[in-house]
């Protein structure tokens, strides 16, 4: 066996309850004044802006808010973040909240250090600068604290997807498991599985390597355990704990190893249809791990032992074949969506999904075992119909 990867992750990472009151200690080594990015309520509702904001000013830093983040956030919401920080001459950005509030500092944050609209830079215009981040999570789902992506949706052309640059990589990002106690079931199991499929995903892309394999093996060992009673009772601390540990190790396996076709095919779920991005995952997973099972069987048994499946004495195929079945029964025990229907896509609007996907996912299909085609993606939408 021949290895040839690279492993970069230059962010300190604090992780343990309660560790959002240290936020000042390391901003006021990082700016003067801060940008705090966040979504329009619930970081409010819980207290975790309070929280925040709280640990800056006892240590001297001054900040302004922007709470204009939306589900699904657009590039133009970001270039109006990036006009409101250099206005208000912030040299510090700390998102706080769930992906959508992270991946829209990262992209303020990045933005605002460069000239002209984000998506210029999307589209291949380069920059090597950002204001330096901040990153608190208030969900367990896109793991965004740990790597260098930010997903977002150019709202001319609806393309969904991720922009990578070192520059967006977090200073410090702080993993604070209590300040996801205040999420609801419904977003517990959507974030949740979100994480889930960062991992195994990351597990079966072509670009997988040995320490991801070995983040991704471990974050599907935590979520598996343990979603079912994060969503059961929102205050077991333990699992609430397991989930954001598995979380952050599921994003940084994907920030270095990247995701398959199931999030390239999600992507315009959520931008055509304002999906929410862990629902929007779950009814295409079985079409798509039937899809990869024979050309990845090896490494879906190992996802099968990672689960804690019995799989003692199976075949490669076979193990493959009950980590497939365990997938879909977990997802019909959370109640996730198990019809892309739900979001409103009728059998005409396949066509669309899958030129939409073959045209601007090529990443995603990149990374995919099997080389799927255009028709195969079609197919995999219309058994997910």
């Amino acid at each position: 066996m021949k290895l040839d990867f690279q492993f970069f992750v230059p962010t300190r990472i604090l992780f343990g309850r309660g560790r959002v009151r240290e936020a000042g200690n390391y901003g006021k080594g990082l700016g003067k004044k801060a940008l705090v990015v966040t979504g329009k309520s619930s970081a409010r509702k819980s207290g975790s802006l309070d929280k925040l904001t709280k640990s800056l000013e006892e240590n001297g830093v001054e900040w302004v808010l922007f709470d204009g983040v939306e589900p699904n956030p657009l590039t133009t919401t970001i270039d109006r973040g990036a006009v409101f920080a250099r206005e208000n001459k912030v040299d510090l950005v700390i998102g706080l909240g769930g992906g959508s509030a992270m991946d829209t500092a990262k992209g303020i944050a990045f933005a605002a250090a460069n000239d002209g609209p984000i998506v210029d830079y999307m589209e291949g215009r380069t920059g090597e600068k950002a204001l330096p981040l901040i990153l608190i999570p208030t969900t367990s789902g896109t793991g965004s604290e740990a790597n260098n992506i930010a997903v977002m949706t150019n709202p001319v052309t609806m393309v969904k997807k991720g922009f990578r640059n070192p520059s967006i990589f977090a200073v410090v990002s702080i993993v604070d498991p209590d300040l996801t106690a205040t999420m609801p079931r419904k977003v517990t199991a959507s974030t949740g599985i979100d994480a889930f499929f960062h991992a195994v995903e990351s597990i079966l892309s072509l670009r997988c390597q040995p320490f991801t394999e070995i983040l991704s093996l471990k974050a599907i060992e935590l979520i598996y355990n343990n979603i079912m009673k994060a969503c059961a009772d929102g205050k077991d601390s333990d699992s609430r704990e397991a989930m954001a540990l598995a979380s952050t190790m599921a994003g940084m396996a994907l920030g270095q190893s990247g995701v398959c076709l199931l999030h390239g095919m999600e992507h315009p779920l959520s931008s055509y249809y304002g999906a929410s991005h862990g629902e929007g995952l779950a009814p295409l997973a079985g079409a798509f791990l039937r899809f990869v099972k024979p050309f990845a069987s090896e490494r879906l048994a190992k996802v099968a032992k990672a689960m804690g499946l019995d799989v003692e004495g199976l075949s490669a195929d076979e193990a493959a074949q009950k980590a497939v079945e365990a997938v879909e029964q977990m997802l019909k025990e959370l109640g996730l969506p198990d019809s892309i229907s739900q979001f409103g896509v009728k059998e005409e609007d396949i066509e669309k999904l899958a030129q939409h996907v073959y045209k601007y996912m090529g990443h995603n299909l990149e990374t995919t075992p099997g080389s799927p085609g255009y028709e195969d993606i079609k197919r995999m939408y219309l058994e997910s119909l």
